[in-house]
This record gives C-alpha cells, sequence and structure tokens, in this order.
C-alpha cells in the first residue's frame, strides 16, 4: 500500500484549536508541523479517519514501513521481550486493581489481555482492525469488541482499570475517546496513557545535531498512522482536555521491540556518524543512557496514571 496515496484532510490544531502550523518537515508526502500557539506537534494533512481504519484492517500489524512487520510472528520470536514489557506492567497497575475490572483500549492481538487474565484480572478489549481481534478471540478466547469505544455499548462505572497504550498518538477524535473512557471508568478508576516521546525528545534532538539536521526535523515513528508526536507537556495538555487529572507519571523506554525487528544500521552516512553510532548501539552507551534516562524521568516513553475529574 502506498501511503501517500490515502485521502488526506487538512486540520488546525486539535489542541487549542489555532490555525498557525509552523511546517517543520514533509516525510513521506506528510507535513509535520508545530503549533506556534501551544506547541503542539502534529500533522496539519493528515489521512482521513476512514482511510486510517482501511489500513489497521488490512495493513498495520504486517507493514514494516507503518506498523509491526508481522506482529503474531514478532510476539513468538521475542517473547521474552514482550514478557518482561507485559510482567512490569502487571505490577504497576497492581495498586489499581479494586473489583479487578480491566480493559485495553487497542489490545491488537491480545497478547497483552491474555497475560493480565492469568494474573486474575477481568478482563476485556477492543481493537479496530478485524483481523487482530479476530485472532484474539478466535485464537486466546478473550472478549474483545471489534470497532470503535463509542460503539461498545459498555456500562456507566464498569472499569477499574482502562489502558490506553500506544494508541492516542493514533486517534482523530482523541478528546471524545478521553471522555468515553471517563464515563465507563469507576470513580476511583485509572486510566493509564502510554505515548512515544517524539521528534523534542533528548536522543532525537542529538540524532538530528549528528546528521546536521535541524531540531525536529527527523523522521517520526509510524508516518503517517502517528498523528501527534506528544513532548510531557503536550500529553499533559491533552490529558486535562479530555478530563483527566495526572495523579502518577512514568517514564519509560519506547520501542524496545522495534529496536530488535529494525536495529539502526551502523554502517551508513559518513565516518563521524558511524563511530558515534558504534560507540552508542554497539558499546553500551545506548542502555546505560536509556537506564539513566528512565530513573530522571527522561526516557523515550511517557506513561501518565490519570482519574477522570470533568
Amino acid at each position: 500500500m502506498n501511503w501517500s496515496d490515502f485521502p488526506r484532510e487538512h486540520v488546525k490544531c486539535i489542541l487549542c484549536g489555532q490555525n498557525n502550523p509552523e511546517i517543520l518537515s514533509v516525510q513521506k508526502s506528510w507535513p509535520v508541523a508545530r503549533c506556534r500557539n501551544c506547541g503542539l506537534i502534529y500533522l496539519s494533512s493528515r489521512p482521513l479517519e476512514s482511510a486510517l481504519e482501511e489500513m489497521y484492517s488490512r495493513e498495520y500489524y504486517n507493514s514494516a514501513d507503518v506498523g509491526y512487520g508481522g506482529y503474531v510472528d514478532n510476539f513468538h520470536k521475542y517473547n521474552d521481550i514482550f514478557t518482561n514489557l507485559f510482567n512490569k506492567r502487571t505490577h504497576d497497575i497492581e495498586p489499581y486493581r479494586g473489583q479487578g475490572k480491566l480493559l485495553e483500549v487497542g489490545c491488537a492481538h491480545g497478547f497483552l489481555l491474555d497475560h493480565l487474565r492469568k494474573h486474575q484480572w477481568k478482563v476485556k478489549g477492543l481493537e479496530v482492525s478485524p483481523l487482530a481481534s479476530k485472532y484474539a478471540v478466535d485464537q486466546l478466547k478473550l472478549d474483545v469488541f471489534c470497532g470503535k469505544l463509542e460503539d461498545a455499548g459498555y456500562e456507566d462505572n464498569f472499569f477499574d482499570v482502562v489502558l490506553l497504550l500506544d494508541v492516542l498518538e493514533h486517534l482523530h477524535r482523541p478528546f471524545e475517546t478521553l471522555r468515553e473512557i471517563g464515563r465507563i471508568l469507576t470513580p476511583q478508576g485509572v486510566l493509564v496513557v502510554q505515548c512515544p516521546w517524539e521528534l523534542t525528545h533528548w536522543e532525537e534532538k542529538a540524532e538530528a545535531f549528528l546528521k546536521k539536521m535541524k531540531p525536529c526535523t527527523i523522521t517520526p515513528d509510524a508516518i503517517p498512522a502517528h498523528l501527534y508526536f506528544f513532548s510531557p507537556d503536550t500529553l499533559e495538555a491533552f490529558m486535562i482536555k479530555g478530563g483527566f487529572i495526572t495523579f502518577k507519571k512514568q517514564s519509560g523506554n519506547y520501542g524496545s521491540i522495534r529496536r530488535h525487528i529494525k536495529p539502526v544500521p551502523v554502517d551508513a552516512g559518513p565516518f563521524y556518524e558511524r563511530w558515534a553510532r558504534f560507540l552508542y548501539f554497539r558499546m553500551g552507551l545506548q542502555q546505560l543512557f536509556y537506564r539513566s534516562a528512565r530513573i530522571v524521568g527522561k526516557g523515550n516513553g511517557l506513561i501518565r496514571y490519570g482519574r477522570f475529574n470533568p
């Protein structure tokens, strides 16, 4: 599929409503812009929602270009990494168990839900991809609704925990989704949001510097599936506009699976770039920096825990 052929729409900044974009770069024909008013980085021209729904239905979980490049195969191949990530997630949400009712919005093939079910969580899932949701239902025997959250008809005040992991950056109508999550959470229920910190993160600033590019002009992840490229401040503003008060923040390392699937080529570019990549990726500097960054809250994965406060 040629992602540049998607029908598209021009949009204002969804966070503040202003139409004053600064075009930072054009990636695969898609303009990456920064709002001059609030600082949100977003696609100022983006695929129609119906076009992305088609992509998720047909290509996303198997395309190495914009998606996961064989999601099921990679889950089995890198199962130890997935299991470590799932164990940490299970540990982190345990204090908010309540009655143990959990929904994952954007559950893909259901592997995390299957893991949580083994730890006595009462799980449900929601997934827009018919192929992924069918796998979750048929192969893993999970309760997964295929479609949009607003169409699922979940009860008011039902879930103790809702997971929105690597999903918010994909949504055409993110604030409608956040408000709906607020409706279905119990009064003390918790929303867990995870997003990549892209373009303004220190690692990507360093990459741009090394390549003698302007800041925020390197290629971000998953164009054009990602519609927004968050920083800590703009993610916090999204949470507030969606009706959530953040009470806990975590720093993660986004892309641990992707780094195995698509490792950064070391032997490319000028000599000084190759030497810098060798030191960073082959001599362990990346892992050292990642551990340190996570401790001080500067990892490239943004994790927020929020309660609904309309």
